[in-house]
């Protein structure tokens, strides 16, 4: 399974966005923020891969100061890539 995180520079923003996925049906967890992507507020939304258009779209509309990005992360045995999609 593919999995996005979505990454935020503050908590509040983060908050903010999980709801409004929430409102839209979007399984969410909200998860200490990779190392691979430590770039963020040390928390990220992850969901589905299958949500990211739908994502982008609700990024587009919510307007979010402090969106950071949109990463793909896979699963190879023990390791995890991390890869910057958005």
């Amino acid at each position: 399974m593919k999995t996005i995180i979505v990454a935020f520079k503050s908590r509040n923003n983060l908050q903010l966005f999980a709801k409004i996925m929430r409102t839209h049906s979007i399984p969410i967890e909200i998860i200490s923020t990779p190392r691979s992507v430590s770039i963020s507020c040390g928390l990220s939304v992850k969901t589905d891969y299958r949500y990211l258009n739908t994502i982008i779209n609700l990024l587009h509309v919510s307007n979010l100061d402090g969106f950071l990005g949109i990463y793909l992360i896979e699963r190879q045995g023990l390791r995890q890539q991390t890869q910057k999609l958005y």
